[in-house]
């Protein structure tokens, strides 16, 4: 059986379920000012297991807080919007998506999401762009793997068994096999979903940053070379991805550069891995 085109696949994207209500409420509330804090707590605690994650995540070394969050109010009036946004969207995705094959590990991708969410935070941080929009497309950037392997199992162990048997890299195994990569699929994903457009260019964009003209892309493509470096949740056959120079450039930001934060990245990261039971 051939696997679905795109449009087909996104066909099946009841194959992993959608975002929750306040999640994409959360999402299009990134620097908003006019957001009604009031109404987004009422709704977080409404569900208490994104409150118990939210307060766990809050709570860890990632943030490095003084004194105790015990509320999902109190994380608003500490953290500010964005942040309990981003914290909150890895809880769902944590909680809600899991892949449907045998031969796919779902916690090595949320690791590998994680890590990359950290870095794009950093590097955001040190070219002054916002870094909790850095952050959410961080943890979106491989969605469309996820797609791809709840809606055609049997196509995507094809793609699995070209790189471990044969030593493909993703890409090149997914277009093998289906035509198209997890980047094409997580763009045409998030568009379906109406997630904002900075967000589903950068998923688009984070392997080919060169092909689109997006800062968000590049930040997240140099984020995901900078977390398979640091081997933060990556795959056991873990290989560095070439950096664009053009990307790196037009950011302003050098390998060199992020030297001094890896520090920083990895105690973030750990934070959040314990925190969130990766």
């Amino acid at each position: 059986m051939n696997p679905p085109d795109l449009e087909e696949l996104i066909g099946h994207a009841d194959a992993i379920p959608s975002l929750p209500e306040i999640v994409r409420h959360l999402i299009h509330s990134l620097d908003d000012d006019l957001a009604d804090v009031d109404t987004l707590v009422h709704d977080i605690n409404a569900d208490p297991a994104i409150v118990g994650r939210l307060l766990a995540a809050a709570n860890s070394a990632a943030f490095g807080l003084s004194a105790r969050i015990d509320s999902a109010r109190q994380a608003f009036l500490v953290l500010g919007i964005n942040r309990v946004s981003a914290i909150i969207l890895g809880a769902a995705l944590l909680d809600r998506y899991h892949a449907g094959s045998p031969d796919f590990d779902a916690r090595l991708l949320w690791r590998h999401t994680f890590g990359v969410a950290v870095c794009a935070r950093v590097i955001a941080e040190a070219c002054d762009e916002e870094p909790e929009t850095a952050f959410t497309a961080g943890l979106l950037h491989d969605i469309g793997q996820l797609l791809m392997v709840s809606g055609a199992p049997a196509a995507y162990a094809r793609v699995l068994a070209l790189q471990s048997e044969d030593d493909w890299s993703v890409l090149a195994a997914e277009h093998e096999v289906f035509g198209y990569n997890h980047a094409q699929a997580g763009g045409r994903l998030a568009d379906y979903w109406r997630l904002p457009r900075d967000i589903a260019e950068a998923i688009a964009a984070h392997h080919e940053p060169d092909r689109f003209d997006s800062t968000l892309g590049e930040i997240v493509h140099l984020a995901e070379a900078l977390a398979h470096a640091l081997d933060l949740g990556g795959p056991p056959n873990n290989r560095v991805p070439a950096v664009s120079d053009r990307a790196s450039a037009r950011l302003g930001v050098r390998w060199r550069d992020l030297v001094s934060h890896f520090g920083e990245i990895e105690a973030r990261y750990d934070g959040l891995r314990i925190a969130l039971a990766l």
